[in-house]
């Protein structure tokens, strides 16, 4: 341990200067700009109600960003489904075209999925989300295999070069291993993690994005559920007092719009608290926006272009 010195921090300080206090990244929609952007070296939480569209809006802005910018990100997402599942998701978004054979409706009715995705354009599809997303094997909740969080983080760091990741996604917390022995209680073991996570991040210049579920819903003096908020996840207020940026999403089952509320963005540069709208097409797999009046399409404020990126769909 040792105080900084001119020699060691000139050139991180000159660096900080010039990216304009922090580098960020824009996500592509026009109602959420204001409000979050990604951070080099940040942490996101994000939350919401099973069901609310968390891991959906999670992936699409990773791939708005992979399709952009040509990040790659390091993803462990046991919890939105097996390998297959994640880019069974992951090749709707980019093809348009939907994965399943079938659904159900909100009638409980057998719908069959007529402009389904195709086997050539699977081929096509799934070296480019390979090279993008890079998917560790899922482990179940239970495996005593499974990773703590500190050890994913560590993984990605160490694996950062030759991966070539600029993110690494946890989906979700509650299927990593947490191993309190130690800590007089789990909020101070929560402390101790989320001090290390961003801390490494600040060093490393990655960004971790953590899913947390809400341990029960809130609900106002009626009963009328509410979002939660950073005091409904487990180990309640040390997500708050450690977290850097914090989202929750909040779905509409029936318009599929999602209210965005930014709870925490920190620092300032990533955006400022409050809230937009953004709504979900079933069928394409993606979130779109309403601007003036007008459905609107991720799109990005600027097209880079660089080598072995994701093309988008010709609608996208």
């Amino acid at each position: 341990m040792d105080v900084v010195n001119e020699d060691s921090i000139k050139e991180r300080v000159f660096k900080y200067y010039r990216d304009g206090g922090g580098k960020t990244f824009y996500c592509g929609y026009k109602s959420l700009a204001k409000h979050y952007s990604v951070k080099v070296g940040g942490c996101t939480d994000w939350t919401g109600y099973a069901g609310s569209g968390k891991s959906e809006l999670l992936l699409d802005i990773l791939k708005n960003q992979s399709l952009w910018y040509g990040h790659k990100h390091l993803i462990h997402m046991p919890d939105a489904g097996t390998i297959e599942e994640v880019i069974g998701k992951l090749i709707h978004k980019l093809s348009g075209k939907q994965f399943e054979e079938f659904y159900y409706n909100e009638n409980g009715d057998r719908v069959v999925i007529e402009n389904r995705v195709s086997e050539s354009e699977i081929e096509r599809y799934l070296p480019l989300v390979l090279d993008s997303f890079k998917i560790l094997d899922p482990m179940t909740k239970n495996n005593s295999k499974a990773l703590t969080p500190k050890e994913f983080w560590r993984f990605a760091v160490e694996n950062k070069k030759r991966l070539g990741i600029f993110s690494a996604v946890i989906d979700s917390w509650n299927y990593m291993r947490h191993d309190i022995e130690g800590f007089a209680r789990e909020d101070k073991w929560l402390e101790d993690t989320l001090s290390f996570r961003n801390e490494l991040a600040e060093r490393s210049g990655l960004h971790f994005h953590t899913i947390i579920h809400p341990t029960k819903a809130r609900k106002d003096t009626n009963g009328q559920t509410l979002p939660p908020d950073m005091h409904s996840l487990k180990g309640g207020s040390e997500w708050g007092n450690n977290g850097k940026s914090i989202i929750v999403v909040d779905r509409d089952f029936e318009s599929n719009t999602s209210d965005i509320i930014i709870a925490k963005a920190k620092p300032n540069i990533v955006g400022i608290r409050g809230a937009c709208s953004l709504s979900y097409d079933v069928k394409k797999g993606n979130y779109y926006e309403f601007v003036n009046g007008q459905k609107v399409n991720a799109q990005p404020l600027r097209v880079e272009q660089p080598n072995n990126t994701l093309m988008p769909n010709e609608e996208f």
